[in-house]
Parts: C-alpha cells; sequence; structure tokens
C-alpha cells in the first residue's frame, strides 16, 4: 500500500512539474536566465526520482541528497533574479531577504540529512506555500509565471517525498 501511494504521489509531483514547465513563457533563456534553468533542474528532478525509486537502498541515499541540494539551492534563484534585475523597483532591503534565505534553507537541508527527513519535506513545501506565494504578488524581481511555477514543483515534490520519508528511515 506504502508503495502504491509513493507511486501515486511521484505521478501527482510529475504532473505538476509538467504544469509548472508548460508556463515557462519562453525557452529561449534556457542558458541565461535562472528561472528557466531553475525549471529545466525541476524536470531533472523528477526524472532523477523516478530513476531512483528502482535503484533500492542506493536511490533512497541519493534521492535524499538530491532533494537536500533541491532545497539548498532554492534561495539561489531568487538571489540571482534580484541582481539582475536590480531589484526591478523593489527597495534594497528585499535583496537581505532574499540573502536571509540561503542559510535558512541551507540550515534546513543539512538538518534533512543530519536529523529528520521531515526538515527536507517541511523545507520544500514551505519554499512553495509561503516563499512563492509572497513573491506571486509582491516581487517586481519575480515573474509571475516563475512564482507559479516553482510553487506547483515545491507542493508536488514535498507531497512525494513526505510519502519517502519512511523509506529514508529504514
Amino acid at each position: 500500500m506504502d508503495d502504491l501511494r509513493q507511486w501515486m504521489a511521484l505521478a501527482m509531483a510529475a504532473a505538476l512539474t509538467a504544469v509548472a514547465l508548460h508556463g515557462v513563457p519562453s525557452w529561449g533563456g534556457a542558458l541565461t536566465d535562472v528561472r528557466v534553468q531553475a525549471m529545466i533542474f525541476a524536470g531533472a528532478t523528477i526524472i532523477v526520482l523516478l530513476v531512483t525509486r528502482f535503484l533500492g537502498s542506493a536511490g533512497i541515499a541519493i534521492e535524499r541528497v538530491w532533494a537536500a541540494v533541491f532545497l539548498a539551492g532554492m534561495p539561489v534563484v531568487y538571489i540571482v533574479s534580484w541582481l539582475v534585475a536590480r531589484g526591478g523597483g523593489a527597495h534594497p532591503v528585499w535583496l537581505w531577504v532574499e540573502l536571509f534565505g540561503l542559510p535558512v534553507y541551507a540550515g534546513l537541508a543539512v538538518a534533512g540529512l543530519k536529523r529528520s527527513p521531515w526538515f527536507l519535506v517541511a523545507g520544500i513545501a514551505a519554499h512553495g506555500l509561503a516563499w512563492d506565494s509572497w513573491h506571486y504578488l509582491n516581487a517586481a524581481y519575480i515573474p509571475a509565471w516563475y512564482a507559479t511555477s516553482c510553487l506547483l514543483v515545491d507542493v508536488g515534490l514535498g507531497l512525494y517525498l513526505a510519502t519517502r520519508v519512511p523509506a529514508w528511515r529504514d
């Protein structure tokens, strides 16, 4: 039953990621736009998670580390976006808010590896539900398509990873 639940959650994460990828307005910036690159990484993450499902215990270890890298890297997109847009008219204090997110999410990633995998789940889901939602309405340097796409990916990934916590603990 747990295995079926995990496969269903992975299918949901893949579907939400597919919707997010469809929301990318142009793939022309794949080499220069950090937000497009983040969406490519999100798609790659689904592929990695699919492959790790077939690798047994080695796959479980890879999956958990990949989730931690994913979580720790999230704030980089926002920092780079602020720097490229020079804030997009936002007050410079928002760069400090974005920079503050880096140790917070990196700390959650490390805690997810060292203490409890629930830190990974909570960090990824919270990023989508709180960070992305806030940026959707309030950050001129983050386009709405990215905030929406990132929210979809984070929620889907958070749901899937929640089903994997028992496997990570075994």
